[in-house]
């Protein structure tokens, strides 16, 4: 496992592959949040997601993970620290990004690109 994680990491910083989200595991969200983390927040059962938004516009995104929730969103890490939430991610203000993340992957919806940041 630490090999492939090195090789993507090399690929990455190569540019020869898209950046992936990782989860990482904490008790609260960090005071500088690093683009492409996915923060799973919360012991011992992680109650909130956080992230800043990949359109690029630095918006902290805060999701909930709790069942008694409303909306409430689900969040899975694979074997290399790769992060799946679902449902997708729709935000109504600022940059109206709406994208999915899947095995660590964004995949914006209707086309959209990177959102409406002028970033």
């Amino acid at each position: 496992m630490r090999i492939r994680s090195t090789i993507r990491r090399f690929l990455e910083q190569l540019g020869l592959r898209s950046k992936s989200f990782r989860v990482q595991y904490a008790i609260d969200v960090p005071d500088t949040p690093r683009p492409f983390e996915v923060y799973a927040i919360g012991e011992p059962c992680a109650w909130q997601a956080a992230l800043l938004c990949p359109c690029g516009c630095g918006h902290l995104i805060q999701l909930s993970l709790l069942d008694s929730d409303t909306p409430r969103w689900k969040l899975a890490a694979d074997r290399d620290g790769n992060a799946t939430l679902s449902p997708s991610i729709w935000r109504t203000r600022g940059c109206e990004a709406h994208f999915f993340i899947r095995g660590g992957q964004v995949i914006w919806c209707n086309g959209q690109g990177k959102g409406k940041a002028t970033h």
